[in-house]
């Protein structure tokens, strides 16, 4: 368009202008602390906001964990049946109670942090390894008495269950330690 006349159907901001430098708006003084506080603001909204997810990743937990100390909010429990080891078990009738099952283990967790009570799964075989029972138990069923809201980084936990013998002969019993069923975070 460069030395021709303008049309008049062209609008205006599309028209050719001559080199204008636009205007540059002056920035107040208070500007840039108040993007600094903004820019904090965002980064403890992020850490408060995703402290679960950031509390279920093994490289971020000390972050989270910490920034909660400071900020004074709760990091869930750490979970990661994995890490959770069956070092006994063994099942028995129960010498008092006919068609009761008392069945007993030891778990030990081995993870870096302390970690929520797993649900704790027992499968009941017949001789062909056919499952004829299966029942899962939360910490609440199978840990006497009080005990704490986790369990601590190589620490060992003695479970006692009794359970009813099942009306099939049941030969064979298996356990399994899964993840709690309480939405706490798992890996």
């Amino acid at each position: 368009m460069t030395g021709m006349a303008e049309d008049s159907a062209t609008p205006r901001f599309a028209r050719e202008t001559p080199d204008v430098e636009p205007a540059k708006l002056p920035v107040p003084r208070w500007a840039w602390p108040l993007a600094f506080v903004l820019l904090v603001l965002l980064l403890v909204q992020v850490l408060v906001g995703g402290r679960a997810a950031l509390a279920n990743d093994a490289s971020t937990r000390p972050l989270a964990v910490t920034a909660c100390k400071v900020l004074a909010c709760t990091v869930p429990a750490w979970s990661d049946t994995s890490s959770l080891k069956i070092v006994d078990h063994r099942i028995h009738a129960a010498p008092d109670r006919p068609g009761v099952l008392v069945v007993e283990a030891s778990f030990r967790n081995d993870a870096g942090w302390p970690q929520a009570w797993p649900l704790l799964q027992l499968t009941l075989s017949d001789i062909n390894g056919v499952p004829v029972a299966q029942g899962r138990y939360a910490a609440s069923q199978y840990l006497a008495g009080t005990h704490a809201a986790t369990i601590g980084s190589g620490q060992t936990a003695t479970v006692q269950l009794n359970v009813t013998d099942p009306p099939q002969k049941a030969v064979s019993f298996d356990f399994a330690l899964l993840p709690p069923a309480d939405g706490t975070n798992t890996r």
